[in-house]
Formats: structure tokens, C-alpha cells, sequence
């Protein structure tokens, strides 16, 4: 837990006192809690954007992440009263305008009338990432 903590640079207190209290995933061996790739994975993904991930990784970010989850730029036009509010939420959550929309459509992606994980080839695995498929 000492090395996963230090990988996504949080506390080891933190991660000690999350685990105990069940708010984090680890598994229990003789040698005391241990995080699995996916609880690791999964921690990462909460520490840093999409975007940060992607830049981290460079060119190998499309060889370790599921094509469906490469960035795309798209242009929305919106009222400035909503984007405004947006960007007050991400900013008052100490995040980007990108990331909180990101988390927000969440939801929305894994919506069953959708049904976009059998129609579209790669959905699942991106919408479950890291999780399990």
C-alpha cells in the first residue's frame, strides 16, 4: 500500500484509514493490505483527469487505454448562464471543466434504454475501465 500511495501521491494515512473503513478495495494477505492493478488503476483515475492520464502516458496511452477512451474535441454551444455555472461547480470542486463534465455524463453513458454497450463495438470495456469487463 506504501508504493500504490506513493504512485498516486496520497497520504499513506489516508489510504490506510480508507481501507480500514472500507471506502477503498484492497485485499487482506499475511503480509497486511495489498491493492490489486484495478484498485490501483482505480485510484489513479481519481487522483488525475482523463486528460492528465493521456498526457502522462503520451504515445502508449493507445496501447494501454481502450481505443473508446481516446479524447475527442467537440464544440458545444450552450447559454452563458450554464456554462458559467459549470465551470463555477469544477472550479469549486478543484477540478476541470473537462473532468466534471466527464464524471457528470457518467450516468448518463450507462443509461440501459441506451443500449450503447451491444450496439457499439468497445463500449463496455470503456465504460468499465478499469473496472472488470
Amino acid at each position: 500500500m506504501a508504493e500504490a500511495a506513493r504512485l498516486v501521491g496520497m497520504p499513506l494515512t489516508t489510504l490506510r484509514r480508507e481501507v480500514q473503513r472500507r471506502d477503498r478495495d484492497a485485499m487482506k494477505t499475511s503480509d497486511g493490505w495489498r491493492l490489486t492493478w484495478r484498485q490501483l488503476a482505480i485510484l489513479a483515475f481519481e487522483q488525475w483527469t482523463l486528460t492528465e492520464i493521456h498526457e502522462a502516458l503520451g504515445n502508449d496511452a493507445a496501447g494501454v487505454l481502450p481505443p473508446m477512451l481516446t479524447l475527442r474535441q467537440v464544440t458545444v454551444r450552450l447559454p452563458e448562464y450554464v456554462l458559467r455555472a459549470l465551470e463555477m461547480v469544477a472550479e469549486n470542486r478543484g477540478t476541470t471543466l473537462d473532468h466534471y463534465l466527464y464524471w457528470e455524463l457518467i450516468d448518463f453513458a450507462g443509461s440501459p434504454p441506451l443500449d450503447v454497450a451491444r450496439r457499439i463495438p468497445g463500449y463496455r470495456e470503456a465504460y468499465l475501465y478499469p473496472g472488470q469487463t
